[in-house]
């Protein structure tokens, strides 16, 4: 979508007040004109790191990952980024500092070959700081402490269809911050084929935190979060749980 030079100067109006509303010292990822962030293409930079087993700036690695949990994969004519499931859980986070309502939106495509019993291990995480609410209660060892609390989101493909699109939260869990889930996909009949998703943080964060003033919540970091793999049932040699992701942008 095309956007005039009018539109330019809201958007750049609208990311300056929310500057100064937050008081935030640390700065925030500049939105383009066009009112998308990037998250994860997977671009160039990107791909050539994954090869390299490394990850570029701006990316963190938490957690027990394995050295073969993660590659770039091209499927149906789109680069995405593979996860696979482990003995243990990792995450794979990008840093963003965004506001949470200059870009409420966040869109992705996924792809799984398989649905295992229960909630798919691998999900998408999204990381929120709310200033002014202390806490010292870091998660993935990211963030966290001082004058910010972290909020997680974490948005699920779960074992069946049933309840797609509904939110659980608050979930709290002694020693990490409160969390909530979305339920975006679901079912084995779901696999093998790519989805395009969005979700408004925005409004899962209003229904969950109703309490929290959104001009002063920012996106800290958005990514991917594997849990450890489920135990094969009798003797199963399947493959682990992976889950493809691409097209992952935050949007006003």
């Amino acid at each position: 979508m095309m956007h005039s030079a009018h539109s330019g100067r809201l958007i750049t109006a609208l990311l300056t007040a929310l500057f100064i509303l937050t008081g935030c010292a640390q700065p925030r990822d500049a939105v383009p004109l066009g009112g998308t962030l990037s998250v994860l293409g997977p671009d160039q930079v990107l791909i050539e790191a994954v090869s390299r087993g490394t990850l570029p700036p701006g990316w963190e690695i938490s957690g027990e990952m394995p050295a073969d949990a993660i590659s770039i994969r091209r499927i149906e004519s789109y680069n995405a980024l593979a996860l696979k499931a482990g003995n243990a859980p990792y995450a794979v986070l990008r840093h963003t500092q965004a506001s949470l309502l200059a870009t409420p939106y966040l869109s992705w495509a996924w792809h799984t070959p398989s649905v295992p019993n229960g909630a798919h291990p691998v999900r998408i995480i999204v990381g929120l700081v709310a200033h002014g609410v202390k806490t010292n209660r870091p998660w993935w060892q990211v963030g966290g402490g001082g004058d910010e609390t972290i909020r997680v989101i974490q948005v699920v493909w779960q074992a069946t269809a049933l309840g797609r699109g509904t939110v659980v939260g608050p979930r709290r869990q002694e020693g990490r911050p409160e969390s909530a889930r979305y339920n975006a996909r679901g079912g084995p009949e779901q696999a093998n084929r790519w989805w395009f998703d969005t979700v408004d943080l925005s409004l899962i964060h209003r229904q969950v935190w109703p309490g929290d003033d959104l001009s002063r919540v920012d996106i800290r970091y958005i990514g991917i979060a594997v849990q450890a793999a489920p135990p094969p049932k009798n003797g199963s040699t399947s493959e682990a749980p992976s889950m493809n992701v691409t097209a992952m942008r935050l949007m006003r």
